[in-house]
Parts: C-alpha cells; sequence; structure tokens
C-alpha cells in the first residue's frame, strides 16, 4: 500500500515538473510572438538583453530565478557598459585609418578577397545567406552563455569572463586605433574601392530597412573594423564547446567559418580583420583558463558580485 502511494506521488511530481518545463517554454514562445509584433510595430530592435529576460521567464518557471538573477546580473551589467562604451565617438583618441588594411591584404593576397568576392562570385543566394549568417553575431553568444550556465556552471564563468576580456580589448583597441571596412576605404591603387555594402543591398531587395534600422539602434562604430567582433565571438563559442564536447563539438567548425565568409562577402570586415578577432578570441581564451583555473568557482562569482556592487556604489 505503502509503495503504491510512493509511486503514484512519484509519478505526480514528475508530471508536475514536466508541466512546469512545457509552461517555461510556451512563456518564452509567447513573450517572443509578442515581442516580435512589439518591435515591428514601434520599429525596435530587440538586443542581448531582450534575450536575457526570456531566459529569466523560463527560470522562474523551472524554479532557478534567484539563482539565474545572481549568476547573471554580473554579466548583464558589465556587458551594458560595454555597450553604452562603445557609443564613444570613433577618432577621438587616435585617427581613423582609412586604407592600412587594404594596404596590408595587397601585400599577402596581392588583391582585396572582398572585392574579389563581390565582383565574381556575387549572388543573390549568398547575399541572403551572408546577412543571415552575419545576423547570427546578436544573438550567438548570449544563447550559448545560457547553454553553458544551465549545463556547465564552471564554464559559464570562464566563458562570461572570456567574453569581456575580448569585448573590451576590442573596444580598446577600436578607440587608440581606429580602422575602417572595406565599405568606407577610398580607391586605391586602381582598386574599385569603397566595397559595396551588401547588407543595405539587402534591405532595398526586400523592401524593408531590416539591417539599416539594426545598425542605427546599436549605434555600431563605423571605424571598429580591427579587431572584427564578428570573427571573435563564435570563435570563441566554438573553442568552448570543443573544450566540453571535444570530437563531437567539431561540427560547430562551421558557424565561425559561415560569419568569417559573410564578413568579408559582405563588405563589412578585411580578411586581416578576421584575423586580429580571432587572435583576441584565442587570448581571451587562454587568459580566462589559465586565470579562473587557479581560483575556485566560488571565488570567481564573489568577484564578479564585487565588482558590480563597487560600480553601482560608484556611481550614487
Amino acid at each position: 500500500m505503502d509503495s503504491a502511494s510512493e509511486e503514484k506521488s512519484e509519478g505526480t511530481s514528475e508530471g508536475s515538473a514536466g508541466s512546469v518545463r512545457k509552461l517555461g517554454i510556451v512563456s518564452c514562445a509567447v513573450y517572443l510572438v509578442v515581442l516580435c509584433v512589439f518591435c515591428v510595430r514601434f520599429s525596435v530592435l530587440p538586443g542581448p538583453e531582450f534575450l536575457v529576460l526570456c531566459f529569466l521567464i523560463y527560470a522562474l518557471y523551472a524554479k532557478w530565478a534567484q539563482h539565474f538573477v545572481r549568476d547573471w546580473a554580473p554579466f548583464v551589467v558589465l556587458f551594458l557598459a560595454f555597450e553604452a562604451m562603445r557609443n564613444i565617438p570613433i577618432g577621438t583618441l587616435g585617427v581613423v585609418h582609412y586604407t592600412v588594411l587594404a594596404n596590408v591584404e595587397l601585400r599577402i593576397f596581392g588583391t582585396i578577397p572582398t572585392l574579389v568576392l563581390q565582383q565574381f562570385y556575387r549572388s543573390v543566394f549568398l547575399d541572403y545567406l551572408g546577412a543571415f549568417l552575419y545576423s547570427l553575431h546578436f544573438i550567438i553568444p548570449t544563447v550559448f552563455a545560457f547553454i553553458l550556465w544551465k549545463y556547465s556552471p564552471k564554464n559559464y564563468w570562464k566563458y562570461v569572463c572570456a567574453l569581456l576580456v575580448l569585448s573590451y580589448s576590442a573596444l580598446v583597441t577600436a578607440l587608440l586605433y581606429p580602422t575602417a571596412p572595406p565599405w568606407l576605404t577610398p580607391p586605391l591603387h586602381g582598386f574599385s574601392l569603397p566595397a559595396a555594402r551588401v547588407l543595405f543591398q539587402v534591405d532595398a531587395e526586400i523592401g524593408v530597412p531590416v539591417y539599416r534600422t539594426v545598425f542605427d539602434f546599436v549605434q555600431a562604430n563605423a571605424y571598429a573594423a580591427f579587431p572584427s567582433l564578428h570573427a571573435a565571438y563564435p570563435w570563441l563559442v566554438s573553442l568552448y564547446a570543443i573544450k566540453i564536447k571535444r570530437v563531437k563539438a567539431l561540427p560547430i567548425l562551421v558557424l565561425p567559418v559561415g560569419v568569417w565568409f559573410s564578413a568579408v562577402y559582405l563588405g563589412e570586415h578585411y580578411v586581416i580583420d578576421l584575423f586580429g578577432g580571432v587572435a583576441y578570441s584565442t587570448c581571451a581564451f587562454f587568459l580566462s583558463e589559465r586565470l579562473l583555473s587557479r581560483f575556485s568557482l566560488s571565488g570567481v562569482k564573489s568577484w564578479f558580485k564585487g565588482f558590480v556592487s563597487n560600480r553601482a556604489r560608484a556611481s550614487e
């Protein structure tokens, strides 16, 4: 009798847990639909903070809310601070270098890969494919952070540290040594620069200024070509995925390769920018792994919390 009642209670608890998970997923889906309608209606572009809010809704229904807020608050605060710092006018600390990257590519490749791709391989299919892959830059880092937070907390903190080190070091580089992308480079040595900015041409083809609105909303710095964060972020994601899953994670390399191709093809970055992004990302990965391996997970958490609380007190 007792065993039967225990089995019944276990089945009931499992069923309620399953219902909670389903409710969390449905709530996130409804939120995303409402968000899309809101953004279209009021011409607002959702940023990473909207994704974090979606994850929070799921965490509330899964009874992880306190744990989620505790672990994500430092990441969100520091990342929002980074986004705010990106609004610093590029060129205030250094002269914009319009042709340096183009000259480097000419010396290495004898040509400019962006122009080769646009002149000989341009197609409507590649335009749309490149635009889609390029857009993943705004989503993948945050989604991957949530996956690590849920399934590999230790690597979540290392990934967050690496992501922040990467982002801030790239920002400092762009402020001190601003560089122009291919679509802003003036004619050089007989080459038909500037390159076409394919993203805005895609806007014209679909009749909706999607990417122009995106760039206006995030106020992306036009002179922050080097190093390329579009190259750095997916490479950092790949490094941690391969670290955790090893050979099973190798298919994820399709992501950075696709984004790298799109960045060059669309005229947003030189190949040299990609090399810089990969180098910065790799250095941030090893720096985070080496430094945080010497500290316990609780020590890393307390450092983040202390940093955020100190910043909050300083702003008061």
